[in-house]
């Protein structure tokens, strides 16, 4: 008989009525729907490659034919319009402050799948990056998407905006991963609870950490992808 696994997730259901399912534990991973039930069916299959990609980059998480089993924990009504990739979801499991283990967990995890992103960059040469691969998006414009959405996630916490953004590509990314961790290794352990809110959106530590392995792992596989076209 296999073990099963137990996924905690929160349901967002937007003001047009589409739902978005968040995984709260492990966080990172989110999928949509029109409806409860399709965002539901659509989750479990994203949730299958999410762990299938942790599991490559060596964690500890349960066996292929480990039966999963999917937890709603919470359930919000927002105001976004979430069939357009809106999200501003703040589940009771947010408020929850981080634990330095957790910190180092979460870091470790932007770490390890920026590291496979850049992997592949730097197997190609850099005029690859401007290849279209659909609706005229490019490897470049995707990663510069994922660096401007990093820093923005940051100043939720109170983070100043860059008086400078770097030049090139591979630089931008440095430099958001760069204020990642000093953002989580210097100013979060201050208050690993501390809730902001700003424009009516509240955030805390742990939602923007969520946010960010969101960020990366999506955006970060669409890159891959995208230059797995142009090998």
């Amino acid at each position: 008989m296999s073990d099963s696994y137990t996924i905690s997730v929160g349901l967002e259901e937007g003001a047009d009525g589409a739902f978005l399912v968040h995984s709260l534990s492990p966080p990172g991973c989110v999928a949509g729907g029109a409806t409860r039930e399709e965002a539901l069916a659509s989750f479990e299959g994203e949730l299958h490659t999410w762990l299938e990609d942790l599991v490559a980059l060596g964690e500890r998480l349960p066996a292929a034919d480990a039966e999963l089993q999917i937890t709603v924990d919470d359930w919000v009504r927002t105001d976004a319009n979430v069939e357009a990739g809106e999200s501003t979801a703040c589940f009771e499991e947010d408020l929850r402050p981080l634990d330095a283990a957790e910190i180092q967990a979460g870091l470790q995890r932007l770490g390890d799948l920026r590291g496979l992103l850049l992997t592949r960059i730097r197997r190609i040469p850099d005029a690859e990056l401007d290849r279209a691969f659909g609706d005229g998006w490019t490897v470049r414009r995707t990663l510069d998407e994922l660096a401007r959405a990093q820093w923005w996630t940051l100043s939720r916490l109170g983070a100043s905006p860059l008086a400078e953004i770097p030049v090139r590509t591979l630089a931008r990314l440095d430099t958001a991963m760069a204020l990642v961790v000093q953002q989580f290794t210097r100013e979060v352990p201050k208050d690993p609870g501390r809730a902001l809110e700003l424009e009516g959106e509240v955030w805390t530590p742990r939602k923007v950490m969520r946010r960010l392995l969101w960020l990366e792992w999506t955006l970060g596989r669409v890159a891959r992808a995208a230059l797995t076209l142009t090998e």
